[in-house]
């Protein structure tokens, strides 16, 4: 595993509670995107993620894009940014025609409408990539370009291991 994808792997599992890096179980690496699954105190959690491999800056790690399944709340989407988030700023993904805005914590970010979660995830199954717009903590905003290449067999790898139904 390369130093971007441990570093993603790191960051998912950190922000997920208290699973710990070895307790994860790969469940499925297609294109850039890893699927992976856990158990925390809270149940069986699964996830597939990936990350802007050419990021628009180069002195920077790429954003990740990451659709969690927890026992309570499926099918969440999220962003991470190594680079942090600019306080109090908005993110924005684009699929194909459709766009998303996210409000942002730190380095993480989710959909504005709770209820968005559902389309995105449809729209990134038929989509290319996943356009990101954010603003870092310095400097000017960023735009960065995530493959969805391989997404629709990393979102059934951590569907199957959740007991998530389509």
């Amino acid at each position: 595993m390369d130093k971007v994808r441990i570093a993603l792997v790191a960051a998912l599992i950190g922000a997920a509670a208290h699973a710990q890096a070895d307790e994860a179980k790969r469940l499925a690496t297609v294109g850039n995107w890893e699927a992976y699954a856990y158990t925390d105190a809270g149940g069986k959690v699964c996830y597939a993620a990936a990350r802007a491999d050419k990021p628009q800056d180069r002195d920077r790690a790429g954003t990740a894009i990451a659709i969690t399944h927890r026992p309570k709340s499926p099918g969440e989407v999220s962003l991470i940014a190594p680079y942090g988030f600019k306080k109090d700023s908005d993110a924005e993904i684009q699929i194909g025609g459709m766009k998303h805005t996210f409000f942002t914590k730190g380095g993480s970010a989710w959909a504005k409408d709770g209820t968005a979660d559902k389309a995105i995830i449809t729209a990134m199954a038929k989509g290319k990539d996943v356009v990101v717009k954010a603003t870092p903590p310095k400097g000017a905003a960023i735009s960065d370009s995530i493959s969805l290449k391989g997404f629709s067999d990393a979102l059934a790898a951590i569907d199957k291991a959740c007991g998530v139904k389509r």
